[in-house]
């Protein structure tokens, strides 16, 4: 006689994939552009935002397209 196997004896691996995120400089540019058509510099939008400078630029040149 043999055992009824059921499924909690099925052994199975489920990979769940992350969800996809919006890079930071894609979230951050419409204030980058904001904050650039006031008249802040990079630098200063970056020490505001506290992000790296390349980032605020990124941001901007991403918004501009």
């Amino acid at each position: 006689m043999q055992p009824i196997r059921t499924l909690s004896e099925i052994q199975a691996k489920i990979i769940i994939q992350p969800l996809e995120q919006i890079p930071l400089y894609q979230k951050l540019a419409q204030k980058v552009k904001e904050l650039h058509l006031l008249g802040m510099s990079y630098r200063e939008i970056a020490r505001t935002l506290n992000i790296n400078k390349k980032t605020a630029i990124k941001a901007y040149e991403y918004k501009s397209k």
